[in-house]
């Protein structure tokens, strides 16, 4: 319900780890008691380890830094886009800030993300058994080129 409710109203804020933070507390706060908390310890999905915890606030501030240099991906021609976004994704996923609810949190702040720089996002086009293996792909290579293929037929121009 309230993945619903984010994507049809706007979170205000500045495509920061503040405005982060919010989306992951609007969607479980609840659910679980540290909503909207970063992680303080480290986790892992099968062989694969996230960004350990002690350095999750540097990196997301390090990568929202990229992101307010690149004017939040406006304005970008088509294919400009999709590289930098999945680029954003795949680092994102790989940060994995949150204990639990990290996929639908990235999956809202995206989706409001592309939709201010004039793009929609189709999220429940993409096969979760491809995200996952092109996620993982970044992780180990930190190339977004799989996740450029995952997400290129899934991102359209934003209709007014």
């Amino acid at each position: 319900m309230r993945t619903a409710e984010l994507t049809a109203s706007v979170v205000p804020g500045a495509y920061d780890t503040a405005h982060l933070l919010r989306f992951h507390r609007l969607l479980f706060r609840d659910v679980y008691d540290w909503a909207g908390q970063l992680r303080t310890g480290n986790i892992s999905k099968g062989d694969v380890s996230f960004c350990d915890a002690q350095l999750v606030p540097e990196r997301l501030d390090q990568l929202f830094a990229k992101l307010a240099v690149r004017r939040f991906l406006v304005p970008l021609e088509w294919d400009g886009f999709v590289m930098s976004f999945a680029s954003l994704y795949g680092e994102l996923n790989a940060i994995h800030p949150f204990r639990e609810g990290n996929g639908r949190t990235q999956r809202a702040f995206l989706r409001q993300l592309a939709a201010h720089a004039g793009w929609t996002v189709a999220w429940q086009s993409l096969e979760r058994r491809a995200n996952d293996k092109a996620c993982g792909e970044y992780l180990r290579t930190s190339r977004p080129h799989a996740l450029i293929r995952l997400l290129a037929p899934a991102i359209e121009p934003r209709l007014e």
